[in-house]
């Protein structure tokens, strides 16, 4: 279920590959299941017919971010790491397999994980889009998101998802491979690495959190929602180079994210990411204004844009020149 390594003659690797994306080819059942990371994983091919195995995999700190596509039916059996839950969701034309006894059809969240046996008998065309996350983290992202602190490993083999929250998923799963793949510099930033793998912990915990296991939360009150925002605001302004996803900002806030999202948009008009962007962008903006010695991508790089050309885009759609031309101005 989770991506291989490429460890046999039969593995070839695209070229050029990005330094944090993997990209491998099968032409055989066996070879796909070698090396798994965080598994130990057999494979047999059921169905008569030319094998192909296409499995691409992406890491975010502690993250795994995979796809697997395969030509034939297969048997796959293997034993996940203790501490590690891997999800995966098929594509919506992927009826006619099972996942430990479980049809697998519609939209149907496959769960695994923690040192339990993995069973799976694969549709003749599949393709799976999944990640592996480290247990403790994911739940901490569904206390986040509201969930109630049920155990992940009595969590349903199979779990069906509404459309939207399946779509959404798979579509976050789907966009971090790809974006991976043509923007490998940018995407290997301390600052974005974070950000995008926490926003992978949100997606899921969002997936595994449906409106009935949702825990009762009172909104805060409008003097609450004002010192939330007010406490964000500093932290930001304080460490404008830190990665401050909406995980990050509830943690070290402690509320959730429907805590922070709903201060965010009353007091502010703005999505908490926004804000933040916004923020960072003035400080930035600031610096140049100030006539520092400093360039421009030092000076953005001070607040946490990493990517030169893609800050210098952002910042002219914000107000309206380059950040070289405020520089100008003051020197």
């Amino acid at each position: 279920m989770p991506p291989a390594k490429p460890s046999s003659s039969t593995l070839t690797a695209d070229a050029p590959a990005p330094r944090n994306l993997r990209h491998v080819v099968a032409d055989e059942a066996q070879a796909a299941a070698a090396e798994l990371n965080g598994w130990q994983q057999r494979y047999q091919q059921l169905t008569p017919g030319v094998f192909r195995a296409e499995v691409s995999q992406v890491t975010y700190g502690d993250v795994h971010v995979f796809r697997e596509q395969t030509t034939q039916a297969l048997l796959e059996e293997g034993e996940a790491a203790r501490g590690y839950v891997s999800i995966a969701l098929p594509h919506l034309q992927c009826d006619g397999g099972w996942f430990h006894g479980y049809p697998m059809h519609g939209q149907a969240l496959l769960c695994a994980g923690n040192g339990n046996a993995l069973a799976m008998r694969t549709p003749r065309q599949l393709d799976l889009a999944g990640l592996t996350v480290p247990m403790p983290a994911l739940q901490r992202a569904v206390a986040l998101a509201g969930g109630k602190p049920v155990p992940l490993e009595r969590i349903a083999p199979v779990r069906q998802l509404r459309p939207a929250i399946g779509n959404e998923l798979r579509a976050v799963l789907l966009s971090v491979l790809a974006t991976a793949a043509i923007d490998a510099e940018v995407f290997s930033h301390r600052f974005v690495e974070g950000a995008i793998r926490d926003a992978l912990l949100l997606a899921t915990a969002t997936a595994l959190v449906d409106d009935g296991d949702r825990s009762p939360e009172r909104l805060p009150t409008t003097a609450a929602r004002r010192r939330l925002v007010a406490d964000a605001y500093a932290l930001v302004r304080a460490t404008p180079d830190e990665a401050w996803s909406i995980l990050a900002l509830c943690e070290y806030l402690g509320v959730s994210r429907r805590t922070l999202q709903y201060s965010f948009n009353e007091v502010t008009g703005l999505s908490p990411l926004d804000f933040v962007r916004a923020v960072r962008m003035n400080g930035a903006r600031q610096a140049l204004r100030a006539g520092t010695p400093e360039s421009v991508g030092a000076v953005a790089a001070r607040f946490g844009f990493h990517h030169l050309p893609r800050f210098a885009a952002q910042y002219r759609a914000f107000f309206g020149e380059l950040p070289s031309a405020t520089l100008a101005r003051r020197r």
